[in-house]
């Protein structure tokens, strides 16, 4: 619901059709072809212009690719178009999986204005549970109303709770896509006294931070 969104969607064709989602890598009998990638905003106040940021991450390895930064203009009340293409990949000879090199590629995009992150996006190869995430390294600093979330590696749906009862405990955010270099700060309240914990996709029972 805010005013400024940014959304990314990744297409898979396949060797032969089948009636699993398009956005699904394919393994053995049925393969992963080439990889399409289209990013988009919708912007619903005036027309404002951005700095579009898209990175890649390999979870499998340490390739990284930072895509050439972009001035975008979106118009009053309506969708743009941003980007398209074939999904960013490691070279066959660095890549994970030689068959489908960009299937443990997230993709990150974010709107910037004035340093200011406006919107994010994340889009995830999938299946989910074919994926085998690397310990993010997650950096959490809690103290005056806010926490501060900073990661080495990719961290998909960090989840922020309260140890026992969360009864009055807010966060501004959660359930959260992490990436390096992209802190996120959540603000709170009711949560004093009580222990912060974080689960993930990767690591699902809650621990203390």
């Amino acid at each position: 619901m805010r005013p400024v969104t940014l959304g990314v969607r990744r297409e898979v064709s396949k060797n032969r059709p089948n009636d699993r989602p398009r956005n699904f890598y394919e393994y053995g009998s049925f393969q992963s072809r080439q990889v399409t990638l289209s990013i988009w905003a919708s912007n619903f106040k005036e027309e404002s212009t951005y700095t579009l940021k898209v990175s890649a991450y390999d979870v499998a390895t340490d390739w990284r690719l930072d895509l050439p930064e972009q001035e975008v203009t979106l118009g009053e009340n309506r969708s743009t178009e941003l980007w398209s293409g074939i999904c960013p990949e490691p070279p066959v000879d660095q890549a994970f999986d030689k068959t489908a090199p960009s299937g443990t590629v997230v993709v990150h995009a974010m709107l910037i204005s004035k340093g200011e992150v406006i919107a994010r996006y994340t889009d995830w190869p999938q299946p989910y549970k074919l994926l085998d995430l690397p310990d993010p390294k997650l950096k959490v600093e809690v103290g005056g109303g806010e926490i501060r979330l900073n990661v080495e590696k990719p961290v998909k749906g960090v989840w922020l709770s309260v140890e026992g009862d969360d009864e009055g405990v807010e966060f501004s955010d959660n359930s959260l896509d992490l990436f390096p270099g992209d802190e996120v700060v959540v603000k709170t309240k009711g949560w004093e006294g009580r222990v912060v914990t974080a689960a993930s996709l990767r690591n699902p029972k809650a621990t203390r931070v």
